[in-house]
């Protein structure tokens, strides 16, 4: 982050929510925002993903919100190209390549390339971690969201895809994850598939009346 994303934006800020962490994680966090004033670290109760996702975007106070996640599976070499792009657009989303994940994060990322498509929202990876999306656009975004959001990067897309905004789609390095446990397994994705498309629906039609 500071090698890639504070060069080519000197006044940003990298917020880390702490998502009750029960290892050091957030001591290490702290150690690093007291040498560097540009990272704020916020400490939360364990909420999953999506509660600690919207935190942040609550949180945030640039011009551009880059949402990325902590498990370094996304690559950040590109940054200063995804910078350049959004000063053409609203938003850029990033489009994992050559993916290193289990067979099961893949079809489940298939099936929502396949529901978005029959709602209408063409995506190459709706649910993709890696979005630079303008900070007014993403925060409208997450105040229509559920507070305990399962799937709020795939929210994001079909919100900024329903109101028609200006949005560039950029590959992206992905890695195998090297560090901390998957929640989502075999025997959790049905269940989490059927909420999530619960979840999505209701989004789509509160996007609808609120249009």
């Amino acid at each position: 982050m500071v090698r890639h994303v504070f060069a080519v934006v000197p006044v940003a800020e990298l917020i880390l929510i702490d998502d009750g962490s029960r290892d050091a994680t957030y001591e290490l966090a702290c150690d690093h925002a007291r040498q560097e004033p540009r990272i704020r670290v916020i400490r939360q109760p364990n909420a999953g993903h999506g509660p600690a996702l919207l935190h942040g975007l609550r949180e945030a106070r640039g011009s551009y919100c880059l949402l990325l996640d902590s498990d370094r599976q996304i690559g950040l070499q590109h940054f200063a190209e995804s910078w350049a792009l959004a000063q053409q657009c609203d938003a850029v989303l990033g489009v994992r390549r050559d993916r290193q994940d289990p067979r099961h994060r893949l079809v489940l990322s298939a099936a929502v390339r396949r529901l978005a498509a029959v709602l209408g929202i063409h995506a190459a990876d709706a649910n993709a971690p890696y979005k630079l999306v303008r900070r007014d656009l993403a925060q409208a975004a997450a105040a229509l969201m559920p507070p305990q959001a399962l799937i709020p990067s795939i929210l994001l897309t079909v919100y900024l895809r329903r109101r028609a905004c200006r949005v560039i789609e950029q590959p992206v390095p992905h890695f195998a994850r090297r560090a901390g446990v998957t929640t989502l397994n075999l025997k959790r994705l049905s269940v989490f598939c059927r909420k999530a498309l619960i979840e999505l629906f209701r989004f789509d039609r509160a996007l609808s009346r609120a249009h």
